[in-house]
């Protein structure tokens, strides 16, 4: 009956019992770590997609409207001397046509940037009116759209699983 009221050896299973929780807690710390690490990761390249598609936004943005500010300034306000002389000075990477109201011009771009296996688009319109005396470029050009998108995801299905006869 002695030996099994015995205190010994209490306080070494207590330690190793605290010490396994330890070791259990700090595993569990560094597999938290390292997922939110792989997280902050991807967040930051889906940032730097996102800034680099709308930096050749504004680039193309700013291409236009300087076309239509070397317009506007040789035109004298005159709308078919405008609309003339933006058509020659835009850029062949951008696309324009003229609206059926023949008062407008829309000129748009595709912008793709390919990430890993699949892309990104961003697509921007911008609509530039006839100007009037007195107009500066931002009451001429109006952005219509400015959209980004993925690409659509498919599955590669190259096992055919049908059995049946068509």
């Amino acid at each position: 009956m002695k030996s099994l009221k015995s205190e010994r050896g209490s306080s070494t299973v207590l330690i190793s019992l605290f010490l396994l929780a330890l070791v259990v807690f700090a595993a569990a710390s560094i597999v938290s770590s390292a997922s939110e690490l792989r997280l902050a990761r991807r967040n930051a390249e889906t940032n730097k997609i996102y800034y680099s598609l709308d930096a050749e936004g504004k680039r193309f943005l700013y291409k236009v409207k300087s076309a239509v500010r070397k317009s506007l300034d040789s035109s004298g306000g005159e709308p078919e001397l405008f609309y003339r002389l933006l058509e020659n000075s835009l850029d062949q990477d951008i696309i324009y046509r003229k609206n059926p109201d023949g008062l407008t011009i829309t000129a748009e771009r595709t912008i793709i940037l390919r990430v890993d296996s699949y892309d990104r688009h961003l697509d921007i319109k911008v609509l530039i009116s006839a100007p009037d005396r007195g107009s500066t470029v931002n009451d001429i050009c109006l952005v219509t759209e400015w959209k980004m998108w993925n690409e659509p995801f498919e599955y590669e299905n190259t096992v055919d699983l049908w059995e049946g006869n068509p």
